[in-house]
């Protein structure tokens, strides 16, 4: 599998459990070429193509860049729409008549407390166990010792819950130490995943 810029000819191969490292020294063309591939991992057209066997994939539906490692969040949007669906179909394959039991007890609460009240009052039927989970403000426990642990476990959670595969770091040399750069290899290595680094120096502690 091949990360490949079109106009600059750039190639970034990928291997499973392996790490790929691009060095852009070139301050003029770092913004331009990270900022493409942003945008490419954002479902918006550059000159990145992910390609594997002559055949192009949606490098957002695959990849994942992180610019920095203070806004990883671990409860992002994507994230917690796949743990809810995740959730609703566990629920609908070992709790359905559970879920059924609860939907009516909910229902003959409502009725009962709304009769009480002299409006004309309607509310939806309909069982939906996603509004119960954000009634309830379910969520993954943010409980890291530090940065890198929360960077960590969000590749974790991103890999484990969304299915991606191929993870984009940004100048994370400059962040982390060269022990914790040694950990996100062997994490990557641990979980199967591509990751690449993109730094601007080649002159690092590494």
């Amino acid at each position: 599998m091949k990360l490949i810029e079109r106009e600059l000819g750039l190639e970034i191969e990928l291997k499973e459990s392996r790490v790929s490292v691009l060095v852009i020294e070139d301050f003029r063309q770092r913004l331009s070429l990270v900022n493409q591939l942003f945008a490419q991992t954002s479902s918006q057209d550059s000159a990145w193509i992910l390609v594997e066997d002559e055949k192009s994939f949606d490098i957002s539906k695959k990849c994942e860049i992180i610019l920095e490692p203070f806004s990883v969040d671990l409860n992002s949007r994507k994230i917690i729409s796949k743990l809810f669906q995740e959730i609703t179909e566990r629920a609908d394959e070992e709790f359905y008549e559970e879920g059924l039991m609860l939907h009516s007890q909910i229902s003959a609460y409502l009725e009962q407390l709304l009769e009480k009240l002299p409006y004309p009052i309607a509310y939806s039927s309909a069982w939906d166990l996603n509004n119960v989970l954000k009634m309830y403000g379910v969520k993954l426990s943010e409980d890291c010792e530090d940065q890198f642990d929360m960077l960590c476990s969000y590749i974790k959670l991103l890999s484990q819950i969304c299915g991606t595969e191929i993870f984009i770091l940004v100048n994370m040399k400059s962040f982390f130490t060269e022990t914790q750069i040694s950990e996100l290899y062997k994490m990557a290595s641990y979980g199967k995943m591509y990751l690449v680094l993109i730094e601007f120096s080649v002159d690092s502690h590494r």
